[in-house]
């Protein structure tokens, strides 16, 4: 018969922690030294608080044994020298005390102990106390390092997108100036040709200047620099390359603009956000059908509206249709996105002090409103 493997003998995770005693009575400082020593662990000890902290500074344990009421301060200002610490927050504190009035354990929390043990000590209750909580010390610190490790990855993703982004970017840039060289063209299929191009990369271009702004307002904030606007001379300015929105999908567009409408506002910021509703309302509307565009004055406000034909927007989806990645299911490819475009508009409303929202449009489609104060000053009063 074969000799059996030698068995290796059973070694806990937590043997040879190190646990710091900090405790007055020499006699009770003695016992629990002996008891954690015969359990394996690495004692250090302190007879008042300005010993602990001392020892604290010099290094870090796996456990804190606490007495509150010690010669020179309280204990708890111990407590909370090592939460101040680098790394103190990871580090568990069990309080020694005969003290058991709801308010002291209360201020105990506060100051960041984790549990209590009542004197007289019973030594089984003791070591199961120690054992559990070095255990939730390891927890705590590879928690730390996996979550350090996530955000690196992330960071680096970012960066990564950053770049890839930024070139994108430039590369569509010189293709939408490729377009502009073409000319209009000559015949009504030649134009029509030419917008669906130019729609294209500009729908593009949109999409990963979105993905650009959404970037830089989580890291730093995105701030406008408002103008003051004449609102019909400028939707005039803009109006062919709105027009080439709809253009491509055989669809009219109507703008219906108050003449004397003035705001205030971020011009380039707000060009996409109206680029980004109309470009919604004509993905989401049939072929030969009207995407409508209105701007009005309301009181101290300014409402605008775009007004589609299509399916309309699920109730359920009308407050979320604004949240990053959240689409609308259109049953087609061609209505493919990102859901970056509406997230864009909800952000860019907010930087605006206005709100944004969508309801349903009798008979058919939806409407998409914005409100905005008509001066952007009125914010900082």
């Amino acid at each position: 018969m074969e000799n059996p493997l030698p068995q290796r003998p059973y070694r806990r995770a937590d043997h040879g922690a190190h646990v710091l005693v900090v405790e007055d009575v020499a006699v009770t400082r003695e016992f629990l030294r002996r008891l954690l020593v015969d359990n394996g662990y690495r004692v250090s000890d302190a007879a008042t608080g300005a010993e602990a902290i001392a020892t604290l500074d010099e290094g870090l344990p796996d456990l804190v044994l606490l007495d509150l009421l010690l010669p020179d301060f309280h204990g708890l200002e111990v407590c909370r020298h090592l939460r101040s610490l680098e790394g103190g927050e990871d580090v568990p504190v069990l309080v020694i005390t005969m003290d058991e009035r709801p308010e002291s354990h209360a201020e105990a929390v506060q100051a960041g102990v984790d549990d209590f043990l009542r004197k007289p000590l019973l030594p089984t209750e003791l070591r199961t106390r120690v054992r559990s909580l070095i255990r939730l010390r390891h927890l705590r610190t590879e928690l730390r390092r996996d979550t350090e490790a996530i955000l690196t990855l992330q960071a680096r993703k970012d960066e990564l997108l950053q770049f890839v982004v930024h070139d994108l970017k430039n590369m569509l840039g010189t293709l939408l100036a490729s377009v502009d060289l073409l000319g209009e063209g000559a015949s009504p299929t030649e134009k029509r040709q030419r917008c669906r191009i130019e729609g294209t990369a500009k729908s593009m271009l949109g999409m990963v200047q979105n993905m650009l702004d959404l970037s830089i307002h989580e890291q730093a904030g995105l701030v406008p620099q408002p103008e003051r606007i004449s609102f019909a001379t400028w939707i005039e300015q803009i109006r062919p390359e709105l027009e080439c929105i709809t253009l491509r999908r055989n669809q009219f567009l109507e703008l219906n603009v108050h003449p004397d409408l003035e705001v205030e506002a971020d011009p380039q910021l707000f060009e996409r956000v109206l680029f980004n509703l109309l470009e919604n309302a004509s993905k989401f509307g049939p072929k030969e059908s009207t995407v409508r565009f209105q701007a009005e004055p309301l009181g101290s406000l300014v409402r605008f509206q775009v007004t589609d034909e299509g399916e309309g927007i699920p109730a359920d989806m009308k407050d979320r249709i604004f949240d990053r990645f959240i689409r609308v299911d259109a049953h087609s490819s061609a209505h493919a996105g990102r859901g970056l475009g509406l997230a864009f508009c909800h952000l860019v409303t907010n930087l605006h002090g206005g709100r944004i929202w969508v309801e349903d449009h009798v008979p058919k489609g939806s409407r998409f409103l914005i409100e905005l104060p008509l001066r952007f000053w009125e914010l900082e009063d």
